[in-house]
């Protein structure tokens, strides 16, 4: 009876793409987003965090050295608000090692009633032994002060 029902659950898995795994009858959900290992998803991942102020989250994503003075800015990204972000472009070396992305963000700073956009340069680089990406951060652009 036991093999009828754990047959039904894995074909219900796999036809319903819920990406969970089964193991010894017991659902454990996997993630395919949880890597970092393709840029792609790093640079979307690590975007869609600035965007929705998930700062905390964006941290990772971060070059290793520069995540001390991105936690010490967190406290000024808090004071932006963005309605909306684009990847403008994407130039990836052919050994895929090394990527820019050009972003735009629309927003806001709370102490600033006045839209304005931002255009970032985000300079990725792959670690080779992890596959892992990261970005050194335009700063500068990012924390430029209202009316700037």
């Amino acid at each position: 009876m036991r093999f009828p029902v754990l047959l039904l659950a894995l074909s219900a898995c796999l036809l319903g793409g819920c990406g969970a795994v089964l193991l010894q009858g017991a659902a454990v959900a996997t993630y395919p987003l949880d890597k970092k290992g393709t840029f792609e998803e790093a640079q979307h991942r690590y975007t869609s965090n600035i965007r929705f102020g998930l700062f905390e989250e964006a941290k990772p994503f971060v070059e290793p050295e520069l995540q001390p003075r991105f936690q010490e800015e967190i406290g000024r990204f808090r004071e932006l608000r963005f309605s909306h972000s684009s990847t403008e472009s994407i130039d990836i070396n052919p050994a895929r090692t090394e990527a820019t992305a050009v972003v735009r963000f629309r927003g806001y700073w709370l102490s600033s009633p006045f839209e304005r956009e931002m255009r970032i340069v985000q300079r990725w680089r792959r670690q080779v032994p992890t596959q892992n990406w990261y970005v050194t951060p335009d700063f500068d652009s990012l924390l430029e002060p209202p009316g700037s």
